[in-house]
């Protein structure tokens, strides 16, 4: 089985036990990004208490120098206030005058009755039309045209003459109601031009108590401030406690900003140390040539003689007296079995002499099953033999040449799809 070389990599790290630097890289890591965020919070409250003790000290400078200013300022407003105030009513007033004297000569004028003298006109002119129409039949025939009796003469004309004289009496009467007409219509325009004056004028009025309503809350304002104004003057010592205590905090959160930046620089020299380049880049060359040894024995204890060696990346470099820049790729099955198994006794090496602990325990699956030929098989067995002394070796086969290799041999069988120990 091939090991990349970021295998190869996690397995030494394992051995040396250099993997914790790992861990905690990523502790130092997630407390750099949690120190670093609550720089982050302190410096927002830190511009916050700056804002805050920068209002203040403008607010007691305001107050204490220009406080008394103010005041006097805003009284001078309200007395012109109280004088546009006054303005305005005296104006209203007069107004109101106007609309007293306008509403009596509206009285005098009265109610426009044109509409009366127009109907009693269209009546007149109705009736002048009637008369003229019998007039002229009158006047037309001496026979009647319906039945053809003659009509007299002295009927005939007495009913002309006296349609000729309610005729005249008509027209009398028209000339007489056009001139109330035309009286009326100049009356009705006095009436409208009276009304649009007094309109006018309380138009004038409702705007002037606008302006004293907007100057009466103007005047409500200032008198507020004015309040507002006294009483801080009075608490303007409650103020300056009030800066202090901003200054205060300030102080503190640019001491703990101060203290966690310092921190940060230690953690941050703490992870440039577990980086891969740092402290555990050293272990791992201490160890790296011990590495290297103990692999090109153990190959050359299996007669495979090749100069096998890893770097720092763990990456291989393989050499041999016939061929350079070999690779793990270019052996056979066989060769690449020998070279783990190489690696395999070296990583065992390795956790022994970094642990000081005996590995008593070696169990090999089916090592002599895949590619193995025989004459590695038996430089195998003589390692684990006779160089590996301090452990317990089981190798789990299913070649049935190899029982005269070991001192004791644990046979299996399936019975009904289960393995079975056989006696």
């Amino acid at each position: 089985m091939q090991l990349s070389a970021a295998h190869r990599r996690e397995v030494i790290e394992d051995l040396l036990d250099i993997k914790i630097f790992s861990s905690m890289n990523n502790l130092i890591k997630d407390k750099i990004r949690t120190a670093r965020d609550t720089v982050k919070i302190l410096n927002l409250k830190k511009e916050n208490l700056l804002d805050k003790a920068r209002m203040q000290k403008d607010f007691i400078e305001e107050l204490e120098n220009r406080g008394n200013a103010n005041i006097n300022s805003n009284k001078e407003k309200i007395v012109k206030l109280e004088e546009y105030i006054d303005a305005n009513n005296e104006q209203s007033n007069d107004y109101q005058q106007d609309v007293d004297e306008l509403n009596n000569e509206l009285e005098k004028v009265g109610k426009s009755k044109k509409s009366d003298f127009i109907e009693v006109k269209a009546k007149l002119s109705q009736k002048a039309s009637t008369l003229a129409t019998t007039h002229k039949f009158f006047a037309d025939n001496k026979v009647c045209p319906t039945c053809t009796q003659s009509i007299e003469e002295d009927f005939r004309l007495n009913r002309i003459s006296t349609i000729t004289e309610q005729v005249d009496d008509l027209k009398r009467g028209l000339q007489e109601v056009s001139s109330r007409i035309n009286e009326e219509e100049d009356k009705e325009k006095e009436f409208l031009r009276i009304s649009k004056a007094v309109s006018s004028n309380l138009n004038a009025i409702n705007q002037n108590n606008t302006k004293v309503r907007e100057y009466q809350r103007q005047i409500k304002d200032l008198e507020s401030e004015i309040q507002e104004l006294t009483d801080n003057l009075a608490n303007r010592n409650i103020e300056h406690d009030k800066l202090e205590e901003f200054n205060s905090s300030l102080q503190e959160v640019y001491e703990e900003v101060s203290a966690i930046k310092e921190t940060v620089a230690y953690y941050d020299f703490t992870y440039s140390l577990l980086k891969d380049g740092g402290v555990k880049s050293k272990i791992v060359k201490k160890y790296l040539p011990l590495i290297n040894k103990q692999v090109n024995r153990y190959l050359q204890l299996m007669d495979f003689y090749i100069n096998f060696s890893l770097d720092e990346e763990f990456s291989e470099t393989v050499q041999s007296p016939i061929h350079e820049d070999f690779s793990y790729a270019s052996f056979s099955e066989g060769e690449k079995m020998r070279i783990d198994l190489a690696l395999l006794f070296t990583w065992r090496e390795v956790a022994r002499m970094k642990n000081s602990v005996n590995t008593n325990l070696l169990i090999m699956d089916e090592v002599f099953d895949s590619s193995l030929d025989g004459f590695g098989t038996d430089e195998f067995l003589k390692i684990i033999r006779f160089v590996i002394k301090d452990a317990n070796v089981f190798v789990i086969s299913h070649k049935q040449d190899l029982h005269d290799k070991f001192d004791n041999v644990m046979r299996f069988e399936k019975v009904k799809g289960f393995s079975s120990l056989v006696s």
